[in-house]
């Protein structure tokens, strides 16, 4: 079942990635705007599961912590969107795919998460296979501030793995998914604070369907995200997030489609020799996969 939800969460944020696409493209032209709606989602979901299902006891300490997962997602997030502002999505995006090595060594040390050689030859396929489908020409990347940025993008969202393994071993997933929703609110706080107005403007001019966009989009996320939590809450932090990294080839998979049958949605274009690295890069995740389970 790990396997199984582990792969549902990317392919729910592959959907989120294309609707985003769409509306960064024809709506919203500054990327933070979406995370004041996201707020608001969060605050709600949060508290439709603590009067729902509830919370069960964790100590002050590890309230704080499930919180603070929550904060931290947001400032990965921000540190994200600050690389693309300096460099273009194909020379940042497969930086952070490196986030499954952080947690291969972090999970070691604080879970004692060790596993056969063949698993992690597994792992390393698929980390691979995952930034040979996202990099469009190595050459292009650098190690400017937008590479430091992503690093410590994929560094924090390593962190935030181990740190929800540790928290799921203390509580249930409904729990530390209330909780991390409820964080993801406080931590949208200054966003929505500098960015409401701009919000406001953008549905002024386009009307109400951006905000039905971006809530479609954001569930959307959130759903993806619970499936994930779920696959922690199951499995190991380590297999789990190497599997979700296979979320390119669903974005590639759902933009090949958009691009054949609603090209006026979403097109990509791509060229004879990028196809075949396409193809390279799927082949060495699915061994990937196939290894780690």
């Amino acid at each position: 079942m790990w396997v199984f939800f582990s792969i549902l969460g990317p392919l729910f944020w592959s959907i989120s990635n294309i609707i985003d696409k769409y509306v960064l493209t024809k709506w919203v032209k500054k990327p933070l705007v979406p995370i004041v709606v996201t707020s608001i989602i969060c605050l709600a979901v949060g508290l439709i599961i603590y009067s729902t299902v509830g919370f069960l006891y964790l100590s002050y300490l590890n309230v704080f912590l499930a919180i603070l997962t929550g904060i931290i997602t947001i400032l990965i997030y921000v540190l994200y969107f600050k690389a693309l502002q300096i460099q273009e999505a194909s020379r940042v995006i497969p930086l952070f795919y490196l986030s499954p090595l952080f947690i291969l060594i972090l999970a070691a040390v604080f879970l004692n998460e060790v596993f056969t050689p063949l698993k992690y030859l597994g792992i390393f396929l698929v980390i691979g296979g995952t930034i040979l489908i996202s990099v469009k020409n190595f050459s292009k990347i650098s190690f400017g501030k937008a590479f430091w940025w992503m690093i410590l993008a994929a560094g924090l969202d390593a962190i935030n793995a181990v740190l929800t393994k540790h928290l799921l071993n203390l509580a249930d997933f409904w729990t530390i998914f209330g909780y991390k929703n409820i964080g993801m609110f406080i931590g949208s706080i200054p966003i929505t604070y500098f960015y409401l107005d701009e919000l406001i403007r953008t549905v002024k001019q386009y009307g109400k369907k951006v905000v039905i966009a971006i809530s479609a989009s954001e569930t959307i996320t959130l759903i993806g995200t619970l499936f994930f939590t779920i696959a922690m809450f199951i499995g190991y932090v380590t297999l789990t997030r190497t599997l979700s990294s296979i979320q390119p080839f669903f974005v590639l998979l759902f933009t090949l489609l958009l691009s054949i049958f609603y090209p006026l949605i979403l097109k990509e274009e791509l060229g004879k020799l990028v196809i075949s690295q396409k193809i390279l890069a799927i082949i060495l995740m699915f061994i990937g996969v196939i290894l780690i389970t």
